[in-house]
């Protein structure tokens, strides 16, 4: 993977940190796509995906959310990964989205070699596109001893990372895609399949308590399509 490195210093804007995990990966993509010179957009921090690239005059436009973790003592950092504020899935404004998740070592202003990269079609992540499309975060006045207080209810979400589903790609650089997409290209070998099955129910809502004591309730319904399975072909390059 040596071919692979993260730059210790961000390319731009220059007010990142080094220490910011996740804009030197979103660096690293942004380079390389342009370097192919394909159209590139990147959006808000907090929005999803992080990149459009191409255009619908050359390409289908397609979406690419890129994270990272610190790989150390033989293993990832962590099993799983944060979505800020926006639930990830395999479609956003009806286009394909991908996770670009990287493993790397270093830290500070040192180089960061990628350690492992995989690039995910979304619906090995979550598969919900209409909950992701339909996600908000809401606002709730009249709180504190006043009634002037709010509370800002901007969600976090967390997901396997790839790696976790995926331990043999430690290592390696894959790419996963949906099995009934048939992919059959002389640039890329499968490896392996993997498979997902739908849960028995869907998580509908909940509610959290203020009090400190009380542990928050769910309300879900059974899912109608609960324990299909979802198989992903994963390749490397020939």
């Amino acid at each position: 993977m040596s071919n692979y490195r993260i730059q210790a210093q961000p390319s731009a804007p220059s007010s990142n940190s080094a220490n910011d995990k996740e804009y030197f990966p979103q660096d690293w993509f942004a380079d390389r796509v342009a370097s192919l010179g394909l159209p590139l957009h990147l959006q808000g921090r907090n929005s999803y995906p992080d990149f459009w690239v191409g255009d619908e005059t050359r390409l289908p436009r397609e979406g690419y959310e890129i994270k990272s973790l610190a790989f150390s003592n033989g293993r990832p950092a962590r099993k799983d990964y944060d979505s800020n504020s926006t639930i990830p899935s395999g479609h956003k404004d009806g286009r394909d989205t991908f996770l670009v998740f990287f493993l790397y070592t270093g830290s500070g202003a040192n180089a960061r070699p990628v350690h492992s990269l995989c690039i995910a079609h979304g619906d090995l992540i979550n598969a919900d596109h209409e909950v992701a499309a339909a996600h908000i975060n809401e606002g709730i006045a009249r709180f504190g001893s006043y009634g002037d207080g709010f509370i800002r209810d901007r969600k976090m979400y967390r997901f396997p990372q790839p790696f976790t589903l995926d331990p043999a790609g430690i290592g390696r650089c894959r790419l996963i895609l949906p099995e009934q997409w048939g992919i059959s290209d002389p640039r890329l070998i499968q490896v392996e399949t993997l498979e997902r099955t739908i849960f028995a129910a869907s998580l509908d809502s909940y509610c959290v308590y203020l009090d400190g004591k009380t542990s928050p309730t769910t309300h879900g319904n059974p899912r109608p399509d609960a324990g299909q399975v979802r198989r992903f072909q994963v390749f490397e390059h020939a």
